[in-house]
């Protein structure tokens, strides 16, 4: 055992101290710390190259502090603070941003006013810069790294990653800010467009590039970018053999608004395509192991003094963080889902209803434009004609293509249904109401099984016979059966002498009878940023944004003032597959790949199941509610206040959207403990249904 120190010892101790003090206070009085030797201090702090990001209490908030490292020192600091007061703390942090672009400095002066949110940007600064030393700040989390970040997992965003990564890229990721895949892309409902393609080739349909450039250029009024168009078409057949390749399933062929011939190409079991399609995708992306970060959404986009890209701020349920990177793919869809962005741009369109998913709100052309992106056809927002107006359930063009017609509270015919959507559109609001009726037979609906799910939803009116459907829908009787008897007298004989329909796949006279409320809705947003063939970010000059890519809605250009039904498929495949390729090329250009640094964590990771307790009387229940693809249905048993044995079903909810709705819903239930449902943002339809099944459970 070690001795007890004596008084002796103790009283030599302390003695020692003092000297060391005093000889400290001594140098500290003779070499003062000057203003010389503060700047030699900073101008010799060691960083590391990178982005560093770190957040401290502010007046109204967290505000937030970024520095930006390159190969000879700090190149940028930034502050945002979104809770401060506009007119005082927010005009503080313009006034500090303009003082930073003028003279970069560590250090800064309050704020006249501003003094608590100053001193918060000053600590927030001071930890950035620690961070940017290598080291550890408490309560901050450390960068990340990766050679390419995509942003978006929607059919864009999962092609490019799937891309680079087959092409050789190591350290892909991808950021989602919504709880499940598949943006806009998991509801598109017809195929993909595609030209000279082997199963056109197999049906006998005469096909070619320079015809699918000229319907898509007409489609467009003219207003596409030719180059970005023919990069689409002399791609597309290519697109179909690749999503088949990684497992998908593209062989039917068919004919859609805009098209001379039938270019469409569906799943086999006709089927809608984006389910299939991001299925695949999801699949191929589980393969490859590419980590799909969820629920994180990307704020901020990095780029050094020379417009470079160096990284990218998002924000999880732990809160900020950075990801260094040398590439950013931007995928984050449309802002169809933006009413306020979609009345910015197009007024007329004020207060239409929209088929968009709610994360399609234009935050990637907001962090594009941020770093000098241009903008391209931006006005230019597509309604699509047949959307039902009280669930915003989109029919698709299909079911035209196969056979229905539209027809008004009259009775009548009134547009050539196969004409472009914008046309179509603007019949459909001329009518009463601005509304019309989708109505097919029992031949078309055999022909297409994606028509199952409007039914199952009960949105569509079914008859025996066209004198009941004109009853049940309250269309004028007389003028719809000579309406139908027309059109099937002129399909006959293969020619339209109303409106000039080219497509006129049968007579509709096979009972029964079905009719769909429609109208147009907010669909696709054209505009968006600019880029190249290589789907490299363009400024309004023209100049390239280096290290910067993009593809999907995001970009504009592409489809002009009017998107062909079936293209916005191909373009997602085709320009998603060229942003991989061109990402991966420039990662092997400046530096070459690295090794992955950053995991996915899989649901179950960390996860403890909770009683879920109820006020419910012991016994079995079962309910059924209403879904979005039809009933959905729940089976529980109560024991003592605890519900054991839960199932919800619902067989007919797609799989990518309802079905993995179900199952965050119930494992939502067992982490909090409570037979609350907490509602998935995307699938809000299938949600509603869970909670009305709970609710209308009873005793059996």
């Amino acid at each position: 055992m070690g001795k007890q120190p004596t008084n002796k010892n103790k009283g030599n101790i302390v003695g020692l101290f003092l000297m060391v003090l005093a000889a400290v206070i001594t140098i500290i009085i003779a070499f003062p710390v000057t203003d010389g030797v503060r700047k030699y201090i900073k101008d010799n702090t060691k960083y590391i190259a990178g982005t560093y990001s770190a957040a401290d209490k502010g007046f109204g908030g967290n505000v937030r502090a970024t520095v930006v490292v390159g190969d000879n020192g700090i190149e940028n600091i930034s502050f945002e603070g979104k809770s401060e007061t506009p007119d005082i703390g927010g005009a503080a942090i313009e006034k500090l941003n303009d003082k930073m672009k003028a003279n970069l400095d560590t250090e800064f002066d309050s704020v006249s006013g501003a003094t608590i949110t100053s001193s918060g940007l000053k600590h927030a600064l001071k930890k950035a810069l620690l961070k940017a030393q290598g080291k550890e700040v408490k309560g901050e989390r450390k960068p990340q790294s990766a050679d390419i970040v995509v942003i978006g997992a929607g059919g864009a965003g999962m092609s490019a990653a799937i891309e680079a990564a087959q092409k050789g890229a190591t350290n892909v990721v991808i950021l989602e800010k919504m709880p499940i895949t598949g943006g806009n892309s998991v509801r598109a409902t017809g195929g993909l467009n595609a030209s000279e393609t082997q199963y056109q080739k197999r049906d006998g349909i005469e096909d070619s590039n320079e015809l699918f450039y000229q319907d898509t250029m007409k489609g467009g009024k003219n207003l596409n970018d030719p180059e970005l168009v023919r990069t689409l078409v002399e791609n597309s057949a290519s697109a179909v053999d690749w999503v088949n390749s990684i497992g998908g399933d593209l062989s039917v062929v068919g004919q859609f608004g805009g098209a001379s011939v039938k270019r469409i190409h569906r799943p086999s079991d006709t089927s809608a395509v984006g389910p299939m399609l991001v299925k695949t995708l999801n699949a191929k992306l589980d393969e490859l192991g590419v980590p799909v970060l969820l629920e994180t959404k990307a704020t901020k986009i990095f780029a050094d003094k020379d417009g470079k890209i160096t990284g990218v701020e998002a924000e999880d349920d732990n809160g900020v963080f950075v990801i260094n990177t040398k590439v950013v793919v931007l995928a984050t869809g449309g802002f169809g889902a933006n009413p306020q962005m979609v009345a910015k741009y197009a007024p007329q369109l004020e207060g239409f209803i929209t088929t968009n998913h709610v994360g399609a709100t234009g935050d990637g052309i907001e962090m594009a434009t941020e770093l000098g992106a241009g903008l391209t056809d931006i006005e230019q927002i597509q309604t699509h004609p047949t959307v039902n107006p009280d669930t915003a359930t989109m029919y698709t063009e299909g079911v035209r293509g196969n056979g229905a017609i539209l027809v008004n509270d009259d009775g009548k015919r009134f547009v050539n249904e196969l004409d472009t959507r914008d046309v179509v559109s603007a019949a459909i609001m001329a009518q009463q109401n601005g509304e019309s009726w989708l109505v097919f037979d029992t031949a078309v609906r055999e022909s297409l099984s994606a028509i199952e799910k409007y039914i199952n939803e009960g949105i569509i009116v079914e008859a025996n016979s066209i004198e009941e459907l004109a009853q049940k829908t309250g269309v004028n009787e007389a003028n719809f059966v000579a309406t139908m008897q027309e059109y099937a007298a002129m399909q006959a004989v293969g020619k339209d002498s109303e409106f000039g329909r080219k497509s006129m796949e049968v007579p509709l006279t096979k009972p029964p009878y079905f009719a769909g409320k429609a109208k147009p809705a907010v669909h696709h947003t054209m505009g968006g940023v600019k880029i190249n063939k290589e789907t490299q970010v363009l400024k309004e000059d023209g100049s390239v944004i280096p290290g910067f890519f993009a593809a999907g809605e995001v970009v504009g250009g592409v489809h002009g003032a009017n998107r062909l039904g079936g293209n916005a498929v191909t373009d997602i495949v085709v320009f998603g597959r060229i942003a991989g390729d061109s990402a991966n090329k420039y990662v092997l250009d400046n530096g070459g790949n690295t090794e992955r640094t950053i995991t996915a964590q899989t649901e179950d990771a960390n996860f403890v199941a909770k009683d879920i307790k109820t006020k419910l009387k012991d016994g079995s229940y079962k309910g059924s509610a209403k879904g979005f693809g039809g009933d959905i249905e729940v089976t529980f048993t109560v024991k003592k206040g605890i519900v054991n044995d839960l199932e919800i079903s619902g067989p007919k909810e797609t799989t990518e959207i309802g079905g993995k709705a179900i199952n965050k819903i119930k494992k939502g239930m067992q982490k909090s403990g409570k037979f609350e449902v907490d509602n998935v943002s995307g699938a809000s339809v299938t949600s509603k249904g869970i909670t009305d099944a709970i609710n209308n459970a009873k005793l059996q």
